[in-house]
């Protein structure tokens, strides 16, 4: 290995090294296939697969230049709908990190129907770029006749506004108000059903997640999900979850509460405190 190529490999693991990393590589171009190559490796390392023994992983690159990693995440003993693909993590990091676009996906394996849905979701979905083993393509060409309508600017998955919510009945507990400020950044057009979920871990890191919708429902991904693949792609990924907290509409047409709790049953004994919200329009 080249001077070169080994010090941007020491960077890159010095990052994957670091206690505070939470999902997102810097200094990561796209034009550099080593490591990109590399780094797409390493993400495959972070799949959590009890069930299908398929281990995918991916890497998104932002508009802004960073690059975030995505892994599948099965749990035992939960439905199959519990599951979140490669794509869809690397896509979820993206957005709970602030990325407001994504130029490109380098994925592991070609993206499954349910995952090309889920893309649609983004502003200027059809121009996203997917490489997979070094073959580029768009979404336009993986999944032409969409269903749905392109997302406009300003309302896709990464760039929505969100929706303006607060807490129906205040409490005291201290991850209420950090449920309801995620909630408040949900993508939910479809069902304006937004939906917030924090985990915090015995050592006192918390991993926030929001609920994301497709046009086509199931590839729809709840909170509790966002919020595990936020710690399942931290350093911090195999704390014990000391508590969780799930932050709903009061009206809401739908709601994972029931959901949420199954799930982290199946992962923790901790339990799910349920904080309602209303709108604040």
């Amino acid at each position: 290995m080249k001077p070169k190529e080994n010090s941007r490999l020491s960077q890159l693991k010095s990052q994957l090294e670091d206690p505070n990393f939470t999902g997102c590589l810097v200094g990561i171009q796209k034009e550099d296939t080593a490591l990109v190559d590399e780094a797409l490796s390493i993400a495959t390392t972070y799949a959590i697969i009890p069930i299908s023994g398929f281990r995918v992983g991916a890497l998104a690159f932002g508009s802004s230049g960073k690059c975030y990693l995505g892994a599948n995440m099965e749990i035992t003993g939960a439905p199959l709908n519990a599951s979140l693909h490669a794509e869809q993590s690397a896509v979820l990091n993206a957005w709970m990190h602030g990325e407001l676009a994504i130029d490109s996906l380098f994925v592991s394996e070609l993206p499954c129907g349910h995952c090309r849905q889920f893309l649609l979701e983004l502003h200027d979905a059809a121009n996203l770029i997917i490489v997979t083993r070094g073959t580029k393509t768009t979404l336009s060409d993986l999944i032409p006749n969409a269903f749905g309508d392109p997302r406009p600017k300003g309302h896709g998955l990464l760039d929505g506004p969100g929706q303006p919510v607060v807490i129906a009945r205040p409490t005291d507990r201290d991850n209420d108000q950090r449920a309801v400020n995620a909630a408040s950044k949900s993508y939910a057009p479809y069902t304006n059903s937004p939906e917030g979920f924090v985990i915090e871990s015995i050592s006192g890191h918390r991993f926030i997640g929001r609920a994301a919708e497709s046009v086509a429902f199931n590839p729809s991904v709840p909170a509790v999900i966002t919020a595990l693949n936020q710690r399942n792609l931290s350093a911090h990924r195999k704390d014990y979850i000391d508590n969780c907290t799930h932050a709903k509409l009061a009206t809401a047409l739908k709601s994972t509460l029931r959901f949420s709790e199954a799930v982290i049953e199946r992962i923790c004994s901790a339990r799910v405190e349920s904080v309602l919200m209303e709108s604040a329009d």
